[in-house]
């Protein structure tokens, strides 16, 4: 489980925390303000993440979509959807 520390303590510990990612594989979060904005994690742990992932084909999302708008005239949807605008 990862552990959150403040931007305080990683400015201050930041050679201490990279020894504790690289050394003990440990993930870090860093938080400013209550809110999380960086995670520091061992660079295998990233490459590994990254290729379970894999890659996005945006050719196999061709035609996606296409039988939502069966059936519907697009033209009295969209003047419906502006007359309730007003």
């Amino acid at each position: 489980m990862p552990r959150t520390i403040t931007a305080m303590e990683a400015r201050k510990k930041f050679g201490e925390i990279l020894n504790q990612v690289s050394l003990l594989n440990e993930e870090i979060i860093i938080e400013r303000a209550g809110k999380k904005i960086a995670r520091i994690v061992p660079l295998e742990k990233q490459a590994i993440v990254q290729k379970r992932r894999g890659k996005l084909d945006f050719r196999q999302a061709a035609g996606l979509g296409k039988d939502v708008w069966k059936g519907i005239n697009a033209d009295k949807y969209v003047e419906a959807e502006r007359k309730s605008w007003d």
